[in-house]
């Protein structure tokens, strides 16, 4: 059951006034989670029967966008805990679902993404975190299965707050996904260096060495981490950066239309100058066609339509850039006042930078999309719905 998308609106008004608190403090006080827990966001992507309050996409989509209209740091948090969320509820054991989804939907517990390594970002094949099934005697006699992981994982978004952690890691040449928990032993967990944008998402680095994890905690099967576990939590994170994209041009656009209208320069409103108004009309245009789009993901995956990756990387992609050229817009229309260090006007430029980096590069999100597009073609082209469509020519 979803929400009307004015709830989010509901919680972005909640926020807002908070916002350059969060990036102030370069962290997310407790009472900032406070609220996020009771706005039921981090129960969205967990099922009725586990404790959480299920939303459709488009309705967490607009979450995202509410709340990264205050700040996208904060919003990086609903991606994350999102993905964990989704992942456990689909491929977990129904021991570890019973145990933790409960938890996880409340706001007990908090759910980081462990994917990034020095040596895999963009090739999420690489990974070099490294899973071994040990026996293990658990006591009265019980002997079972134990997987012993080791590595770091790196830029764990909220990986500061979390509780637990979807890691993935290598079995020979298959690919794993473990749920480890932060008191599991041999796990470390320490501040990354901080980086330009996303000042306040609370960065992680995971170190795992001998770190070891009940068999029941495996996250679907060997061999299906990356291309199925990974595969479908990405697209939901892309998802989420698409409508947190979103959020962050919108609040780009209203600043410099308030901005430009009440600004006098050469005898007149600066939104009166032609130029002014071709860098405040992109934006816009930019903006609402990545509305668009998020909305097209959004229920492409609620309807698990058969090209819905083509539609979220698409999403993806435009929203993200949508939020640079509004950014930039917002920066060079407030002049040196949008140059103030921890201004909004200068969060907004770092973290629209970010946001075309996370889950996917913008230029890994191109190949991506270039290849699905391809697929798509080719499959019009063998079941044509329109006369034009059978005389295209495809190199096979």
């Amino acid at each position: 059951m979803s929400r009307p998308p004015a709830a989010a609106d509901e919680l972005g008004r909640l926020l807002l006034p908070l916002a350059d608190e969060i990036e102030a403090a370069k962290t997310v006080p407790p009472h900032v989670v406070a609220a996020i827990v009771g706005s039921g966001a981090l129960a969205a992507m967990v099922p009725a029967e586990y404790g959480g309050r299920p939303l459709s996409h488009r309705a967490y989509g607009e979450l995202n966008r509410a709340v990264a209209r205050t700040s996208a740091s904060l919003q990086s948090l609903l991606t994350v805990h999102g993905m964990v969320c989704s992942s456990l509820s689909r491929w977990g054991s129904e021991a570890t679902r019973q145990r933790l989804l409960p938890r996880l939907a409340s706001g007990e517990l908090v759910g980081a993404f462990g994917l990034t390594e020095d040596g895999a970002g963009s090739d999420a094949q690489a990974v070099g975190t490294s899973a071994t099934p040990e026996r293990s005697d658990a006591g009265a006699g019980d002997v079972g299965t134990v997987w012993r992981l080791d590595g770091t994982k790196r830029w764990l978004s909220f990986g500061q707050l979390a509780d637990c952690f979807l890691v993935f890691a290598k079995h020979g040449d298959r690919s794993v996904a473990f749920l480890v928990q932060r008191d599991d032993p041999g796990v470390t967990v320490v501040p990354s260096r901080p980086t330009s944008g996303f000042r306040s998402a609370m960065l992680a680095d995971l170190y795992l060495d001998g770190c070891r994890v009940p068999a029941d905690r495996m996250v679907g099967r060997p061999g299906f981490g990356v291309s199925q576990v990974a595969g479908s939590a990405l697209s939901l994170g892309r998802l989420c950066v698409a409508y947190g994209s979103l959020g962050l041009a919108e609040a780009c656009c209203d600043a410099v239309l308030g901005h430009t209208s009440s600004r006098k320069q050469f005898g007149g409103r600066l939104i009166d100058l032609q130029l002014v108004r071709g860098l405040v009309s992109d934006a816009v245009l930019d903006t609402e066609a990545a509305r668009l789009l998020c909305e097209q993901a959004a229920r492409a995956m609620d309807t698990k339509d058969d090209w819905l990756i083509q539609h979220v990387l698409t999403a993806k992609l435009a929203a993200s850039r949508a939020a640079d050229k509004a950014s930039a817009a917002a920066a060079q229309l407030h002049g040196a006042a949008g140059m103030v260090d921890g201004g909004p006007v200068d969060r907004w430029v770092r973290d629209a930078r970010v946001m075309q980096i996370i889950e996917g590069s913008t230029q890994l999100l191109q190949d991506l999309l270039a290849e699905e597009s391809l697929q798509r073609f080719r499959v019009r082209r063998r079941h044509p719905r329109y006369p034009f469509e059978a005389g295209a020519d495809c190199a096979e």
